[in-house]
């Protein structure tokens, strides 16, 4: 099965699930390239952004991988600001905040101040929604020595 039948299935069981827990609140992580890749997201990500839109149970979070608080903290910065830029096609692209993967784990003067500088830029975003909640996902991979 290609890629694209997997996606509509993929969002034929994510519209199920929606539907079903109307009064759950869900946080979906829009993640089209390892980050926002291009300035707009494509015609997949268009309609899968609209049709989110319409459940008022979902918040959207971009995906932002922060390689442990190891990348250059003006890219992070800069992939969060074009998720914040996507608001300016309408409502439906308009994000609730950011998804930091890569999170660092262990406790690090410089770690805590790239993270509180990268909390700081999702809270000043201006294309972002509502309160510009910020996702930690603090993972530590098997061959991670971090």
């Amino acid at each position: 099965m290609g890629n694209a039948r997997r996606r509509l299935n993929a969002a034929t069981d994510t519209d199920t699930r929606l539907l079903a827990k109307p009064d759950l609140d869900f946080m979906v992580i829009i993640n089209p390239s390892s980050g926002p890749g291009s300035q707009y997201p494509d015609e997949q990500y268009t309609a899968a952004l609209k049709q989110l839109a319409t459940y008022p149970n979902v918040q959207k979070f971009g995906y932002v991988r922060t390689g442990y608080a190891s990348r250059n903290l003006s890219d992070v910065i800069s992939e969060l600001n074009v998720y914040a830029g996507w608001s300016s096609k309408g409502p439906a692209f308009a994000m609730d905040g950011i998804f930091f993967d890569e999170s660092p784990h262990q406790y690090t003067a410089e770690a805590v101040d790239f993270m509180l500088r990268a909390s700081r830029a999702v809270k000043e975003a201006t294309g972002l929604q509502g309160s510009r909640t910020v996702c930690f996902w603090p993972v530590r991979s098997a061959t991670s020595s971090r």
